[in-house]
């Protein structure tokens, strides 16, 4: 995922809450701050099929 824009897109959300919600992701997989979280990754941290993910981008 490339930031908070796509989570945007995916989850419906304003850029904000995107990006609170990429962040929980990524402390949740304990990535570093120069890290990304993979599709999968989000898609598994939200319980979402990856297919209408990536449909959503």
């Amino acid at each position: 995922m490339h930031k908070s824009k796509d989570v945007a897109l995916v989850l419906d959300l304003s850029p904000r809450q995107a990006q609170r919600k990429y962040q929980q992701a990524k402390d949740a997989y304990r990535k570093a701050k120069h890290q990304q979280l993979t599709i999968h990754e989000f898609a598994a941290y939200y319980d979402l099929p990856l297919a209408e993910v990536i449909d959503r981008l």
